[in-house]
């Protein structure tokens, strides 16, 4: 049985992003153009930070231009390998998709961590909304040939955990924002006392008001109209 004490400064997180610009061109959430998609990944982007540094872990940021690599694949080896570069021995990448993440589950994984050395955050889609690895478990030629950005990849890396003779533990499966629809639902799905959905709120509703947006972020009436199937999926 884990015990929840404070994890040790030898974990870090690793914050990997898009641009605001390439997110919105990319992965357009709501309605109104890339000048509203845009702010929204910026809200995104900022909450990924707060809850990140609220955890208490280092702290490790890759975006944009950072990156380096041909496909998402070699970005995200190359982000690790930098990563462990600065001397931590445990990395937890996530991403600024699964609103649900917060400190208290980034802490949870950091202490899964310290256990095992593979721990997924496996997403409803068949990804993963975090990925946490030792630097014993990290082989680039491997990592590289994982079918990333696919519905196969939880299932890839437990396989590649156990080829490795590691066991992957899972934190809780939740739903990442791929689309429009899947993102409405899981802002719906925050707490009205949440710091990211007023901010989202206040964002959707002054765009609706500038005539850019024809329905407000958390309209009920929308949010019950969506279909319930997951959308497509740090995948």
């Amino acid at each position: 049985m884990l015990t929840m004490d404070a994890p040790t400064q030898n974990t870090a997180l690793l914050l990997f992003l898009r641009s605001e610009s390439e997110e919105a061109l990319a992965k357009p959430l709501a309605r109104g153009g890339r000048r509203v998609n845009k702010a929204v990944f910026q809200k995104l982007n900022h909450h990924a930070q707060r809850q990140a540094r609220k955890s208490g872990l280092p702290l490790l940021t890759v975006k944009g231009r950072q990156q380096s690599g041909h496909t998402f694949g070699e970005r995200l080896a190359n982000a690790f390998e930098y990563a462990f570069a600065q001397g931590y021995g445990r990395i937890i990448a996530i991403g600024n998709d699964c609103l649900a993440l917060d400190a208290d589950r980034l802490r949870e994984a950091a202490i899964c961590l310290e256990h095992t050395d593979v721990v997924l955050g496996p997403a409803k889609d068949g990804g993963v909304y975090l990925l946490g690895l030792s630097r014993q478990a990290y082989n680039r030629r491997f990592f590289l040939q994982l079918p990333w950005q696919t519905s196969l990849l939880c299932s890839a890396l437990r396989r590649y955990a156990s080829q490795w003779g590691h066991t992957a533990l899972l934190l809780r499966e939740e739903e990442d924002a791929d689309d429009a629809p899947s993102f409405l639902r899981l802002a719906g799905r925050l707490s009205t006392g949440s710091l990211l959905r007023q901010e989202l709120e206040g964002l959707l509703a002054y765009s609706n008001q500038e005539g850019r947006l024809s329905i407000p972020l958390l309209s009920c009436q929308y949010r019950h109209s969506v279909s319930k199937r997951g959308p497509p999926s740090l995948h």
